[in-house]
């Protein structure tokens, strides 16, 4: 009698990502950068206290500029597709990070850009803002800012998000400057960093389930 053949294993959401992302990059080599997207910045420089936060798969974050910008990065056991698919992943956003209430994609166009409606709260505190992510695949970043044409309660959010292989795996760096009416900087400060953490670990957790 004919033998049965082993079932497949159900494809994980995010190795479905990470495949699209590879097919993306595959036909980006080669072609020229879009024009909409900066060239990404150079790899970010380890201080010696870092490197063994960096080795024990913690997330390391500063404060640049004039303070204002928060700089977050972690190494992860995965490749650089693999990354920015887990970074891209919105919705999962919404479910790891406690102050996101929900998201609403209402523009996309494949490998290229997605905009985005959040919904954001902390106790008493409800912000609705608009996000537009472009994306350079064939470099592994992507740039964000508010939507200019839609209504936001947050002052200023702008960044990135910038994978490159690193050892075996790749490093993430999330760059970042948002600003809230009101808030001081202490209170600024102790929430970004609090959110760069929760966030880039969920992105890290889920890379490395593949």
């Amino acid at each position: 009698m004919p033998r049965a053949l082993p079932a497949r294993r159900p494809r994980s959401p995010v190795a479905g990502l990470a495949l699209a992302f590879a097919l993306l990059l595959a036909a980006a080599r080669g072609a020229p950068a879009q024009a909409a997207v900066p060239a990404p910045p150079p790899p970010v420089t380890v201080a010696a206290d870092e490197a063994p936060l960096l080795a024990a798969g913690e997330v390391v974050v500063r404060f640049a500029g004039n303070g204002k910008e928060t700089v977050g990065f972690v190494d992860i056991a995965a490749p650089p597709e693999r990354v920015m698919a887990a970074v891209m992943d919105l919705p999962a956003r919404v479910r790891e990070i406690g102050g996101l209430k929900s998201v609403h994609i209402y523009e996309e166009v494949p490998g290229r850009l997605v905009a985005a409606r959040w919904e954001m709260g902390l106790a008493m505190f409800t912000a609705t803002f608009h996000i537009r992510y472009e994306l350079d695949v064939a470099r592994g970043y992507c740039v964000y800012t508010l939507d200019p044409a839609k209504p936001n309660d947050v002052k200023n959010s702008r960044g990135s998000y910038q994978v490159y292989a690193q050892g075996s795996g790749s490093r993430l760096v999330y760059r970042s400057v948002s600003q809230l009416d009101g808030a001081p900087e202490w209170a600024a400060r102790k929430v970004a960093t609090g959110s760069a953490k929760e966030m880039l670990l969920g992105m890290k957790r889920r890379a490395e389930a593949g």
